[in-house]
């Protein structure tokens, strides 16, 4: 009677784990994408602390610093760009303290 018990409790116990394992693997990561047209204005404004170009979000507070850098026709400080973009978990450049590194997508001027 003991080993029965014993043997529906770790067959209980080994299959109710297995589900949970496959559960989480259909978790979603926690990066962020946005997409559909989001305006924004390129900025040179932090480049004295070690961040090249920076973009401003028009619609939020969000500073994004594009990773891949910017065309060199868009990189002119208070040029007015469209864009998609998701945010990138990944660590900011050395001496740079403000925004979030960004892939930007279909990047084009307003």
């Amino acid at each position: 009677m003991k080993w029965i018990f014993l043997f529906l409790t770790v067959s209980l116990f080994a299959f109710s784990s297995c589900k949970c394992c496959k559960e989480g693997k259909k978790c979603d990561t926690n990066v962020t994408a946005t997409q559909g047209t989001t305006t924004g204005t390129v900025s040179h404004k932090y480049r004295d602390t070690g961040c090249k170009t920076v973009i401003l979000v028009s619609e939020s507070e969000q500073v994004l610093i594009p990773v891949e850098g910017l065309p060199q026709d868009l990189d002119v400080d208070g040029k007015v760009i469209t864009f998609d973009f998701t945010v990138l978990r990944m660590p900011q450049p050395e001496g740079c303290n403000t925004g979030q590194p960004a892939q930007l997508m279909n990047v084009s001027a307003k």
